[in-house]
């Protein structure tokens, strides 16, 4: 079966239907690549928003120790 987006299935229409009756078709719906599209911007948004947080130099590991010494 050959699954496509809607967007390659129109752009190259003929080439698919001749291949259908031997193979299958399947035809993915815009919103659904939308919504990935969607959920990879905000997933690279938190990252965009995240870094920068830590200090390139910091010492995570001598940090920890200093920290439990504390309590």
């Amino acid at each position: 079966m050959l699954v496509v987006s809607y967007d390659d299935f129109s752009e190259n229409m003929s080439k698919y239907l001749a291949q259908a009756s031997s193979f299958g078709l399947k035809i993915l719906p815009q919103k659904k690549e939308k919504r990935k599209e969607t959920r990879t911007s905000k997933f690279l948004k938190t990252i965009q928003a995240a870094t920068g947080i830590l200090p390139l130099d910091l010492d995570i590991e001598k940090e920890k120790t200093e920290a439990i010494l504390k309590i």
